[in-house]
C-alpha cells in the first residue's frame, strides 16, 4: 500500500534528480536554477507568460520571481512586454540570448525523463501520466476546500 508519505519521498527525489540533471547548465551559463526555470516555463508554456503565471503553475514565492525576472531582465534573457488590453500586465518573452539555454534545458529535460522512464512500458508510461492529472485534479479540489 502506497502512502502520503512515500509520494512525498518520491516527489522529493523526484526533484532532486531534476535539479542535480539541470546543474551543469547552470553552471555554464551562470544561471541560478530558478532562472533557468523561469525560462523554461515561458518557452515551453506559451500563453503562460506572466510572472502571476510563473507563480502560480511554478509554485515560487512572488518576490523570488520578481528577483529572478529582474536578473534575467538585466542580463538580456527577458524583456517585458505591455500585456494587449490590460497595461497593468506585463508579458515576459525570451529574447535571442534566451535560446540556446531553452535549447540546451529542453535537451537535459528529455535526457532526464528517459533515464527516469528507463525500463518502463508504454502502457505503464500512459497509466502514470493518467494518474499524474488525477493527482493534479485532486490536488487542485483539495486546495480549493482548505481555502474555504
Amino acid at each position: 500500500m502506497t502512502n502520503a508519505y512515500q509520494v512525498s519521498i518520491a516527489a522529493r527525489q523526484l526533484l532532486e534528480g531534476y535539479t542535480a540533471a539541470m546543474q551543469p547548465l547552470c553552471r555554464r551559463e551562470g544561471l541560478a536554477p530558478n532562472g533557468v526555470d523561469i525560462l523554461l516555463f515561458l518557452a515551453n508554456n506559451p500563453g503562460l507568460d506572466t510572472a502571476r503565471d510563473v507563480c502560480t503553475y511554478r509554485g515560487l514565492k512572488p518576490g523570488i520571481v520578481s528577483f529572478h525576472v529582474e536578473k534575467l531582465v538585466q542580463e538580456g534573457y527577458l524583456l517585458r512586454q505591455p500585456a494587449p488590453g490590460d497595461r497593468r500586465k506585463c508579458r515576459l518573452v525570451c529574447t535571442e540570448k534566451a535560446g540556446p539555454v531553452v535549447q540546451q534545458g529542453r535537451e537535459l529535460q528529455e535526457t532526464f525523463f528517459r533515464r527516469l522512464a528507463r525500463g518502463l512500458e508504454p502502457e505503464d508510461l500512459a497509466a502514470f501520466r493518467r494518474c499524474l492529472e488525477g493527482f493534479r485534479r485532486n490536488l487542485s479540489q483539495m486546495t480549493q476546500e482548505d481555502a474555504q
